[in-house]
């Protein structure tokens, strides 16, 4: 069957969505680390893993399901200047 050629009805293939499930894990791991180490740790894990995901949408050939929402510029632009951003306010906050 060709990629131009529509799936009979009802029949359904199961696709793989690997950035989909690290973006979630990685969102799991920085709330572990947040009840662990506290909010300052907790806030730079979860601007390490927007870096990531920013980077892996750069360089990635086909846009990624769950982690491309709009143009490849816009999506990295939003993914690391967010993790930047997040990582200055998790460095930088008082009473964290």
């Amino acid at each position: 069957m060709s990629r131009t050629t529509p799936a009979p009805a009802g029949t359904h293939r199961r696709r793989r969505r690997p950035a989909m499930w690290v973006a979630l894990a990685g969102i799991v791991l920085a709330l572990v680390v947040t009840f662990a180490f506290g909010p300052r740790a907790g806030g730079v894990a979860l601007a390490v893993e927007l870096v990531a995901l920013g980077f892996v949408r750069a360089v990635a050939q086909r846009a990624p399901y769950g982690i491309s929402a709009r143009s490849r510029a816009f999506d990295v632009t939003v993914l690391m200047g967010g993790g930047v951003v997040l990582a200055v306010l998790a460095l930088t906050a008082q009473n964290m």
